[in-house]
């Protein structure tokens, strides 16, 4: 963003000088990062210029909301899969709406039988295809960075909708589980947990419908269902979606959770039974309240286990011993443009990393090695030949080599919140809106500074030595702290 302009890009109205007062303009917009890991410090300001150039400005077509395109091509509209995504990486930046209005896009233009669609175009409608996505978990990490309690307010009711057609068409049975019947609505196409419930779940076309309840969407229902518990003003409706959480909360804990094998599985609405596939969604329970002491051996077991997930470079999105496992992008000896058979996929690394973080933190803090580890292999393999001069993002990787997807031609992919995983674990920075803040970096050995992060309207510094913290609250000094003891900072 630095890079200094030739002679004549100096001229006063030049296109390249309005580029580079743009530029620097968009940088003071966001937080400063500086690390000593260059990978780290390089792909801060990669993603955010990634973010900028597939970023949509309010007033655009029909898009009454600042929003962010999926990535380039095909791609470059907002999808609602990777809203959450995009919610999680601006909510960084200085400009409320912004992370709030890649909700909005979507929330905005909920149907009246409660569909969220599956993608906004620039001046036309499509036929409706749709995404589970974890709208909740989302806007309650906006909310965390940027409290307005009037915006938060204002999707409750189109997530009411959005929540009661999951119910009335996906869990007809009133299981507590969530169907999927496509396997392109989870955006995870070609796995064994599709096959496991129908032999024919790979084909092409709508008009082959599987039935699975799956895991993922399932947790995403989860927490939607205990938002809205909190959330809703209305008493019986406030008692409906208590009871619906508790209801998948158990369903979750008795129906999915398999004590001999110690993993959450999807589960077979034909015989009622866990289809036994692992898959790298199995782990997102984890990313909840739904875990205690009881599951965390099942994490070690399979997660941290390199003959199934634990590879160079973690963590497939199958089981190395799947049986349809391949790191090489084939299914059934093809190689295919999105196979989630074996491929390391950011989208899902970004939720593993996160559940571990929860599970360190509040669990086993002798495992902060292992998310150190996580964390900088992910980065580092998002770069052409480990060079953390020239950073990447691709749709997904090899899980041994770290290859990205070349073949694609798609680059610059914002399928992932790279950057609010460095603002929380390497800088330690956890937002908690209008109660304060939470300061716990990881053992990375890093010098790290973040600089001008805005949370609750305040502003707040923090500077990471392999020794120790200093926090800085609108310009005063607010405390310090050893690497490994978290401190919390109220306002």
């Amino acid at each position: 963003l630095s890079v200094p302009q030739p002679h004549s890009a100096k001229k006063s109205g030049s296109p390249a000088e309005r580029a580079r007062v743009a530029w620097g303009s968009y940088e003071k917009s966001v937080p400063g990062f500086t690390c000593s890991d260059t990978s780290f410090n390089n792909y801060w300001w990669y993603r955010w210029y990634g973010i900028r150039l597939n970023s949509i400005p309010a007033g655009l077509g029909q898009f009454q909301h600042r929003s962010v395109c999926e990535g380039i091509g095909y791609f470059h509209q907002p999808i609602s899969y990777s809203a959450m995504c995009h919610a999680r990486e601006t909510r960084w930046a200085n400009d409320a709406s912004w992370s709030y209005g890649v909700l909005g896009t979507f929330l905005d233009r909920v149907s009246p039988e409660g569909i969220i669609p599956g993608r906004v175009y620039l001046d036309h409608l499509t036929e409706p295809d749709f995404y589970h996505a974890d709208w909740a978990g989302a806007l309650q990490d906006v909310a965390a960075v940027h409290p307005d309690p009037d915006r938060v307010a204002g999707f409750i009711a189109p997530l009411s909708r959005y929540a009661e057609w999951l119910c009335r068409t996906r869990d007809r049975e009133g299981s507590g589980m969530i169907d999927v019947i496509d396997q392109y609505e989870t955006g995870q196409e070609y796995m064994s947990r599709y096959q496991a419930v129908d032999p024919s779940a790979d084909r092409y076309g709508w008009e082959n419908r599987l039935r699975l309840k799956g895991i993922d969407v399932t947790v995403y229902a989860y927490r939607l269902f205990q938002l809205l518990a909190g959330s809703v003003s209305e008493k019986k409706a406030r008692l409906t979606w208590t009871e619906r959480t508790e209801r998948t909360r158990r369903a979750i804990l008795d129906g999915m959770w398999d004590p001999a094998h110690e993993m959450f599985f999807d589960v077979d609405p034909a015989t009622g039974g866990r289809t036994g596939v692992k898959a790298a969604v199995c782990f997102y329970p984890y990313l909840t309240d739904l875990v205690d002491a009881s599951h965390i051996a099942g994490l070690e077991r399979h997660l941290l286990s390199p003959a199934e997930f634990w590879t160079p470079y973690p963590a497939p999105s199958s089981s190395v011993d799947d049986p349809l496992f391949s790191p090489d992008a084939e299914w059934k000896g093809k190689r295919h443009s999105c196979p989630w058979n074996g491929r390391v996929w950011p989208m899902t690394n970004s939720h593993l990393i996160d559940a571990l973080a929860r599970i360190v933190r509040r669990h086993r803090p002798d495992w902060a090695h292992h998310l150190v580890r996580f964390i900088r292999q992910f980065i580092r393999m998002m770069s052409f030949d480990g060079d953390a001069a020239r950073p990447n993002c691709f749709e997904h990787y090899h899980p041994v080599t770290g290859r990205g997807s070349l073949y694609r031609g798609i680059d610059d992919y914002q399928h992932s919140w790279v950057n609010d995983l460095l603002v929380r674990h390497v800088a330690g920075l956890l937002p908690r809106g209008e109660h304060g803040i939470v300061v716990d970096p990881l053992p990375f050995e890093s010098s790290v500074s973040l600089t001008g992060a805005r949370v609750a309207g305040h502003a707040v510094d923090v500077q990471v030595t392999s020794s120790g913290y200093a926090v800085r609250i609108d310009g005063r000094g607010a405390g310090r702290g050893k690497i490994g003891s978290a401190r919390e900072f109220s306002w």
